[in-house]
C-alpha cells in the first residue's frame, strides 16, 4: 500500500503544480460554465420534483421511485464505464511497460490502476449529479445529516461499481485472446443490450389504456431489488428526507460490499494480471500480403482514410459503439411503446413536447459521441503529430478531415434515430421536417465545435483514450455542446408553441408572431454557425501558432 501511494505522488504533484494563479484565471470560463449548468440542472430537478410531490396519493411514492431509478441508472452506467476504462488503464496504458520494468509488486501496480480507473470512471458522475441531490435536500428541507450520509454511502456505491467493472475486465481479457477480444466485446455489448431490453420489456407488461394504469405501470418498474446497491443507498437517505431514522443495516451493507468488491478485484487481478499482459503482447505477424496496387487517397482524404483504418483496428474505440447501439435501440423501443393516446388526455401538446424531447435527447447523444470521437481526434495523433506538421497537409485541411471523420457517421445515426422515433409517435410531416432540419444543423455545429475545441485544447500526452474526453477540456466541450442543444431546442419549442397556439384558435399568424418565429429561426442559424466557425478558426490558429515545425 505504501508503494501505491508513492506511485500516486507524481500524479498528485502534477495536479498541485498545475494549480497556479495563471491556470486558475484560464479556467475561470470553465468554472463559470460549470456553475451555469449546475444552476440549470438544479432548477429543472427542483421543479420536476415539486411537481411530482404535489400529485395526490402518489407524490411521495413517485419521489422515492425517481430516486431509486436514478441510482439504478447510475449503477449501470458506472459498471459499463469502469469496464471500458479498466481495459484501457490496466492493459492499454502507455506507462505499463515502464512500471513493469521497475521493482514494483503486482498488488501495488493493481492498486494504482484501481484508483485511476475508479476516479476516471466516476469523474463525470461526480461532476453532474450533485445538483440533483441538492434539489432533493432543498425540496424536503433536509437536515445536514442527509448530505453527510449521502456522501458516506455514495463513495462505497462508486467502489462497488468500480470493483465489478475491474473484475469483469480482468476476466474478459483472461477468457478471450487478443485476436478474439473484438468478438468478446461484441458479445458483452449484445449481452448488455439483451439484458436491459428484457428487463425494460418485462416491466411494461401492464395495459396502458388509462392514466391510472399508466401510473400503476410506472410504479411497477423494479429498480429496487434487495440485491442491488441502489436500494441500499435509497433506504439509507430517503428516511432522512422524511425526518425519520433510517435502518442502520443498509449503510453497513453498502460499506461492506464496497470493501468486498475492491478486495475481490484485487484477488482476481493478482491471479490473472501478469498472464493477461503476456497474452496481449503483440506478436510478429507473418504472411502479410503486400501489393503495389491499392487505394492511395490524396489531400484531405488521406488523413480521413487513415483515421477510419485506425478506428477499426483499435478495439478500444469501436467496441464502445455496441453499448451506444444497445442504448439507442432501447431508446427507440421506449418511444414505440409510449402511451401517447393516454398522455394526450392529460397533456394536449404531448406530441409536440415529445418531438422536442426527442431532439433534446438526440442532441445529448450527439454531444457524448462527439466528445469521444471528435473532440479527441486531434489528440489521438499523439507525439507523432509533428509528422503531420512536417507534411504538405495544411492545418485547415486536417481539421476538415477530422470533422468529416465524425460528422458523417453521427449524422447518419441521428437521422435514423430521429426519423424512426418520430414515425413511431405518428408525427405529422411539418414536425418531421423541422426536427430533421434541426438535427442536421446540430450535427454540423456540434461536430465542428468538438473538432475545433479538440484542436484548441489538445492532449497529445495521454495514458489512455478515455482520459482525453474526460479531461477538463472535454468536460467544457460537453457543457458548451449541451447549452447549444438546449438553446436550439428551446427556440424551436417556442416556434412550435406560437404556431400551434394560432392553429388551435383558427387564426393565421399575426405579423408579430411571424416576426417571433422568423427571429427564432435566425437565432438558431446564427447560434449554430458561431458554434461551428469560431472553434474551427481558433483551433486552426492554435495548431498553426503553437505546433509549428
Amino acid at each position: 500500500m505504501k508503494t501505491t501511494f508513492l506511485l500516486l505522488i507524481p500524479k498528485i504533484l502534477s495536479i498541485k503544480n498545475s494549480i497556479t494563479l495563471k491556470t486558475l484565471l484560464k479556467r475561470v470560463p470553465f468554472i463559470f460554465i460549470g456553475l451555469i449548468f449546475w444552476v440549470l440542472f438544479y432548477l429543472g430537478s427542483y421543479k420536476v420534483l415539486n411537481f411530482i410531490r404535489d400529485l395526490k396519493f402518489f407524490g411521495e411514492i413517485l419521489s422515492k421511485k425517481l430516486l431509486s431509478i436514478t441510482f439504478f441508472s447510475l449503477f449501470v452506467f458506472l459498471i459499463l464505464s469502469n469496464i471500458i476504462t479498466a481495459l484501457s488503464s490496466f492493459y492499454m496504458s502507455k506507462d505499463i511497460p515502464l512500471l513493469m520494468s521497475k521493482p514494483i509488486k503486482t498488488r501495488d501496480l493493481l492498486g494504482l490502476k484501481t484508483i485511476e480507473t475508479t476516479s476516471s470512471s466516476s469523474w463525470m458522475v461526480l461532476s453532474f449529479i450533485p445538483p440533483f441531490f441538492i434539489a432533493y435536500g432543498i425540496s424536503y428541507n433536509a437536515p445536514l445529516i442527509f448530505y453527510l450520509v449521502l456522501i458516506l454511502t455514495f463513495i462505497p456505491f462508486l467502489l462497488i461499481a468500480g470493483g465489478i467493472g475491474i473484475t469483469v475486465a480482468h476476466l474478459l481479457t483472461r477468457i478471450f485472446s487478443i485476436r478474439n477480444l473484438r468478438l468478446s466485446l461484441l458479445a458483452i455489448g449484445l449481452l448488455v443490450f439483451i439484458t436491459i431490453y428484457l428487463f425494460v420489456r418485462s416491466q411494461w407488461s401492464v395495459s396502458l389504456e388509462s392514466s391510472e394504469r399508466f401510473i400503476k405501470t410506472l410504479l411497477a418498474i423494479k429498480t429496487d431489488s434487495p440485491y442491488l446497491p441502489g436500494l441500499w443507498i435509497t433506504e439509507s437517505v430517503m428516511p432522512l428526507l422524511r425526518k425519520q431514522i433510517p435502518n442502520t443495516v443498509y449503510p453497513f451493507v453498502i460499506l461492506s460490499c464496497g470493501i468486498f468488491m475492491l478486495i475481490l478485484s484485487g484477488v482476481v487481478g493478482n491471479r490473472l494480471y501478469i498472464n493477461n499482459l503476456e497474452k496481449i503482447i503483440p506478436s510478429v505477424r507473418h504472411g502479410i500480403k503486400s501489393t503495389r496496387e491499392g487505394f492511395y487517397p490524396g489531400s484531405i482524404w488521406a488523413v480521413l482514410w487513415k483515421d477510419v483504418k485506425i478506428f477499426f483496428r483499435d478495439t478500444g474505440q469501436w467496441s464502445q459503439l455496441f453499448i451506444i447501439s444497445a442504448l439507442i435501440f432501447i431508446y427507440i423501443y421506449n418511444f414505440r411503446t409510449m402511451p401517447l393516446k393516454t398522455l394526450s388526455e392529460i397533456f394536449p401538446f404531448i406530441k409536440e413536447f415529445m418531438v422536442l424531447v426527442n431532439m433534446l435527447m438526440a442532441g445529448l447523444v450527439l454531444s457524448a459521441a462527439s466528445a469521444r470521437f471528435l473532440y479527441s481526434s486531434i489528440s489521438l495523433e499523439g507525439m507523432a503529430f509533428w509528422i503531420i506538421r512536417a507534411s504538405p497537409l495544411t492545418i485547415k485541411k486536417l481539421l476538415w478531415s477530422k470533422f468529416l471523420y465524425g460528422f458523417i457517421p453521427v449524422t447518419v445515426i441521428l437521422f435514423s434515430v430521429v426519423f424512426i422515433t418520430n414515425m413511431a409517435m405518428g408525427t405529422d410531416s411539418l414536425l418531421m421536417l423541422l426536427s430533421v432540419i434541426t438535427i442536421f444543423l446540430l450535427c454540423i455545429s456540434i461536430s465542428g465545435l468538438g473538432t475545433g475545441m479538440g484542436a484548441v485544447l489538445p492532449k497529445f500526452r495521454y495514458e489512455n483514450i478515455a482520459s482525453i474526453s474526460m479531461s477538463p477540456g472535454g468536460m467544457l466541450f460537453m457543457l458548451i455542446a449541451f447549452l447549444v442543444v438546449l438553446v436550439t431546442v428551446s427556440l424551436e419549442g417556442w416556434s412550435f408553441y406560437v404556431y400551434r397556439k394560432a392553429a388551435m384558435s383558427g387564426l393565421s399568424l399575426s405579423y408579430t408572431e411571424k416576426g417571433q418565429v422568423l427571429l427564432a429561426g435566425m437565432l438558431i442559424i446564427i447560434l449554430n454557425s458561431l458554434a461551428f466557425f469560431i472553434p474551427m478558426k481558433l483551433g486552426e490558429k492554435r495548431l498553426e501558432k503553437d505546433f509549428n515545425v
